[in-house]
Protein backbone atom coordinates (compact mmCIF):
# COMPACT_ATOMS: atom_id res chain seq x y z
CA UNK A 1 0.00 0.00 0.00
CA UNK A 2 1.43 3.25 -0.99
CA UNK A 3 0.57 6.57 1.10
CA UNK A 4 -1.32 9.41 -0.93
CA UNK A 5 0.08 13.11 0.47
CA UNK A 6 -3.03 15.90 -0.54
CA UNK A 7 -4.48 17.49 2.50
CA UNK A 8 -4.21 14.98 4.27
CA UNK A 9 -1.61 11.75 4.27
CA UNK A 10 -3.84 8.47 4.07
CA UNK A 11 -3.18 5.22 3.93
CA UNK A 12 -5.46 3.48 1.43
CA UNK A 13 -6.95 0.19 1.47
CA UNK A 14 -7.22 -1.82 -1.73
CA UNK A 15 -10.85 -3.55 -1.98
CA UNK A 16 -9.48 -6.88 -2.25
CA UNK A 17 -7.79 -6.40 1.40
CA UNK A 18 -11.17 -4.88 3.03
CA UNK A 19 -14.30 -4.56 1.39
CA UNK A 20 -16.05 -1.39 1.15
CA UNK A 21 -19.35 -2.02 2.94
CA UNK A 22 -21.96 -1.64 -0.04
CA UNK A 23 -25.37 -0.96 1.64
CA UNK A 24 -26.45 2.00 3.73
CA UNK A 25 -27.59 1.12 7.31
CA UNK A 26 -29.78 2.75 9.88
CA UNK A 27 -28.33 3.10 13.95
CA UNK A 28 -30.09 5.87 16.30
CA UNK A 29 -32.56 6.45 13.39
CA UNK A 30 -29.74 7.78 11.76
CA UNK A 31 -29.32 7.00 7.36
CA UNK A 32 -25.70 6.36 7.15
CA UNK A 33 -24.61 6.03 3.50
CA UNK A 34 -21.33 3.38 2.84
CA UNK A 35 -17.86 4.85 2.19
CA UNK A 36 -17.20 4.32 -1.15
CA UNK A 37 -13.49 3.81 -0.87
CA UNK A 38 -11.42 2.68 2.84
CA UNK A 39 -8.40 4.42 4.27
CA UNK A 40 -6.62 5.10 7.27
CA UNK A 41 -5.54 8.70 7.90
CA UNK A 42 -1.97 9.06 8.94
CA UNK A 43 -2.16 12.64 8.87
CA UNK A 44 -5.09 14.90 9.11
CA UNK A 45 -5.47 18.27 7.41
CA UNK A 46 -4.78 21.08 10.65
CA UNK A 47 -0.87 18.96 10.66
CA UNK A 48 -0.46 18.44 6.87
CA UNK A 49 -1.11 22.43 6.50
CA UNK A 50 1.22 22.92 9.82
CA UNK A 51 3.88 20.70 8.22
CA UNK A 52 3.98 22.75 4.84
CA UNK A 53 3.79 26.49 7.04
CA UNK A 54 6.96 25.49 8.64
CA UNK A 55 8.92 23.74 5.80
CA UNK A 56 7.06 23.87 2.32
CA UNK A 57 5.13 21.49 0.35
CA UNK A 58 8.98 19.98 -0.67
CA UNK A 59 10.56 19.33 2.31
CA UNK A 60 7.44 18.48 4.22
CA UNK A 61 7.17 15.44 1.38
CA UNK A 62 10.57 14.09 1.88
CA UNK A 63 9.92 14.32 5.45
CA UNK A 64 6.92 12.83 5.31
CA UNK A 65 8.43 10.29 3.07
CA UNK A 66 11.35 9.55 5.47
CA UNK A 67 9.27 8.95 8.22
CA UNK A 68 6.49 6.89 6.54
CA UNK A 69 9.61 4.70 4.64
CA UNK A 70 10.51 3.52 8.21
CA UNK A 71 7.56 1.51 9.47
CA UNK A 72 5.77 -1.32 8.69
CA UNK A 73 2.19 -0.28 8.11
CA UNK A 74 0.60 -3.46 8.63
CA UNK A 75 -2.75 -3.21 10.39
CA UNK A 76 -5.60 -5.50 12.06
CA UNK A 77 -8.97 -5.27 12.39
CA UNK A 78 -10.21 -4.71 15.39
CA UNK A 79 -14.13 -5.17 15.23
CA UNK A 80 -14.39 -2.14 17.52
CA UNK A 81 -16.96 -0.28 15.90
CA UNK A 82 -18.20 3.44 16.86
CA UNK A 83 -20.97 5.91 16.16
CA UNK A 84 -19.27 9.07 16.21
CA UNK A 85 -21.31 13.12 15.97
CA UNK A 86 -19.71 16.09 14.95
CA UNK A 87 -21.86 19.94 15.23
CA UNK A 88 -21.59 21.39 11.55
CA UNK A 89 -21.77 24.85 11.82
CA UNK A 90 -25.36 26.21 10.49
CA UNK A 91 -26.38 22.31 9.42
CA UNK A 92 -26.59 19.97 12.90
CA UNK A 93 -24.62 17.09 12.67
CA UNK A 94 -22.46 15.02 10.78
CA UNK A 95 -21.81 11.36 11.79
CA UNK A 96 -19.90 8.54 11.23
CA UNK A 97 -19.22 4.57 11.93
CA UNK A 98 -15.86 4.10 12.38
CA UNK A 99 -13.50 0.74 13.12
CA UNK A 100 -10.66 1.06 15.33
CA UNK A 101 -7.38 -0.89 13.61
CA UNK A 102 -4.64 -1.81 15.65
CA UNK A 103 -1.69 0.12 13.44
CA UNK A 104 1.53 -0.17 15.45
CA UNK A 105 3.37 2.00 13.15
CA UNK A 106 1.42 5.36 13.80
CA UNK A 107 2.95 5.66 17.01
CA UNK A 108 6.61 5.85 16.10
CA UNK A 109 5.50 7.93 12.93
CA UNK A 110 4.03 10.73 14.95
CA UNK A 111 7.19 10.64 16.96
CA UNK A 112 9.06 11.51 14.12
CA UNK A 113 6.92 14.01 12.82
CA UNK A 114 6.86 15.65 16.54
CA UNK A 115 10.71 15.59 16.17
CA UNK A 116 10.44 17.52 12.91
CA UNK A 117 8.25 19.88 14.68
CA UNK A 118 10.16 20.70 17.82
CA UNK A 119 6.89 19.54 19.66
CA UNK A 120 5.05 16.21 20.71
CA UNK A 121 2.18 15.62 18.67
CA UNK A 122 -1.22 14.26 19.41
CA UNK A 123 -1.59 10.64 18.46
CA UNK A 124 -4.29 9.95 15.80
CA UNK A 125 -6.73 7.16 17.07
CA UNK A 126 -6.20 4.79 13.57
CA UNK A 127 -9.44 3.64 12.36
CA UNK A 128 -11.08 3.30 8.97
CA UNK A 129 -14.60 5.21 8.49
CA UNK A 130 -16.90 2.79 7.16
CA UNK A 131 -20.53 4.90 7.16
CA UNK A 132 -21.26 9.11 6.97
CA UNK A 133 -23.98 11.47 7.16
CA UNK A 134 -24.09 14.40 7.08
CA UNK A 135 -20.12 14.69 5.46
CA UNK A 136 -19.24 12.95 2.69
CA UNK A 137 -15.85 12.41 4.01
CA UNK A 138 -16.45 12.03 7.64
CA UNK A 139 -15.81 14.06 10.32
CA UNK A 140 -11.88 13.74 11.57
CA UNK A 141 -10.29 12.27 14.68
CA UNK A 142 -7.18 14.15 15.26
CA UNK A 143 -6.61 12.27 19.16
CA UNK A 144 -7.94 10.02 21.80
CA UNK A 145 -9.45 13.26 23.06
CA UNK A 146 -11.39 14.04 20.04
CA UNK A 147 -12.34 10.70 19.86
CA UNK A 148 -13.70 10.97 23.44
CA UNK A 149 -15.40 14.03 22.60
CA UNK A 150 -16.87 12.64 19.61
CA UNK A 151 -18.19 9.02 20.65
CA UNK A 152 -21.45 8.37 20.98
CA UNK A 153 -21.55 4.67 21.88
CA UNK A 154 -20.33 1.70 20.41
CA UNK A 155 -22.37 -0.08 17.52
CA UNK A 156 -22.25 -3.88 18.13
CA UNK A 157 -21.39 -6.09 14.59
CA UNK A 158 -25.19 -7.07 14.69
CA UNK A 159 -26.61 -3.37 13.73
CA UNK A 160 -25.04 -2.91 10.84
CA UNK A 161 -26.53 -5.03 7.90
CA UNK A 162 -25.62 -8.00 6.92
CA UNK A 163 -24.18 -6.07 3.52
CA UNK A 164 -22.08 -4.07 5.97
CA UNK A 165 -18.08 -4.14 7.13
CA UNK A 166 -17.13 -7.48 5.94
CA UNK A 167 -15.09 -9.07 8.58
CA UNK A 168 -11.74 -10.47 6.44
CA UNK A 169 -8.10 -9.97 8.43
CA UNK A 170 -6.28 -7.09 7.12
Amino acid sequence: MRPVFDSTLILPIPPDQWSPPITSVTVDGIALDPKPELHITLIGSALARELRAAFGDSRARTAIAAGYGEQDWHFDRTGDYLLLRRPIAGRGFAHSIIERVALPAMAPFHRDLGRVLGRELPLPPPHVTLYVAGRSRGIGVASEAALRTLRLRPVAPAELSRDGPHHTDA
